[in-house]
């Protein structure tokens, strides 16, 4: 298992140790363990689909920018159309 090392503020630090002892957890690490969790399986469809429509427009700007295309002119770039 892998360890992480973060900092965060005085007052983080007292909103974590009261949601601990709200929520029963007895260590940070199984809070924060619970936190990942909680996040990637509670996000929304349409958060879902923006994140892979995010990721395939990054592809294809990638690609574009590769072959050139990225600096060129509006007219040039719809001449190709």
């Amino acid at each position: 298992m892998a360890t992480v090392f973060f900092k965060i503020s005085a007052q983080q630090v007292k909103e974590i140790a009261s949601l601990m002892k709200q929520e029963g957890y007895t260590n940070k690490s199984e809070f924060f363990r619970f936190l990942v969790k909680f996040f990637k399986y509670t996000r929304s469809p349409e958060e879902l689909e923006f994140e892979k429509s995010a990721r395939e427009l990054g592809e294809t700007l990638k690609k574009l920018n590769q072959a050139g295309k990225i600096n060129r002119s509006i007219e040039d770039q719809l001449a190709d159309l």
